[in-house]
């Protein structure tokens, strides 16, 4: 029984510096790609002095298996921007999940646009705000970004470690999708960017 135990214990301690490692090369990825003047969504002044994003420690209670509600019949839906216009969208499923006991729900979409591009067939879109936002989080909300899974079983991976800021909150000239309403958390999440 303690080999056993041993053995499951030294597995998670495995994983957990797995995860570990996959974020931080996510963040450094990330750091490098605001550091690139020809791709930084920076103004050109703001790259010079840029020495990293701020981040929330890496929390793995984040990275949660959320069951799907497929909701491929759902009417088109315009999610308004940040210039007073608005983006189609298809709302692909809804995402529930929990996080410290309590149950939450977002919308997930694909931008119809998007979608005829080669390579982004298969992105998937979850715009949403939480508690944190106006405090330690970009008052507009955050994203994450993922891919329809290669297997269907019903349920999706979230990882809010790996949520970030619209490129509007950085720099006036982007134009960005703002959250949908239903689409708060009613919690603070505590994970990804900071702003």
């Amino acid at each position: 029984m303690l080999i056993i135990l041993l053995s499951l214990s030294t597995f998670c301690i495995a994983q957990d510096k797995d995860y570990q490692t996959e974020i931080s090369l996510h963040r450094t990825e990330l750091n490098n790609h605001f550091k690139d003047k020809k791709e930084s969504p920076l103004p050109s002044k703001k790259i010079k002095t840029f020495t990293g994003l701020p981040f929330f420690s890496v929390d793995e209670k984040y990275k949660v298996k959320a069951k799907l509600k497929f909701t491929f019949n759902t009417p088109i839906l315009y999610i308004q921007n940040t210039k007073g216009g608005s983006e189609a969208y298809q709302q692909y499923a809804l995402a529930t999940f929990n996080i410290d006991g309590k149950e939450h729900q977002l919308s997930i979409y694909q931008n119809l646009a998007l979608k005829k591009k080669k390579g982004y067939e298969n992105y998937l879109f979850i715009p949403f705000t939480d508690l944190t936002n106006r405090d330690t989080t970009y008052a507009g909300g955050r994203y994450i970004d993922t891919t329809i899974p290669d297997e269907y079983t019903g349920y999706i991976t979230l990882d809010f470690n790996k949520a970030y800021n619209p490129y509007c909150a950085y720099n006036k000239n982007y134009i960005c999708p703002i959250p949908p309403k239903n689409n708060h958390i009613n919690a603070k999440i505590l994970a990804g960017v900071k702003y």
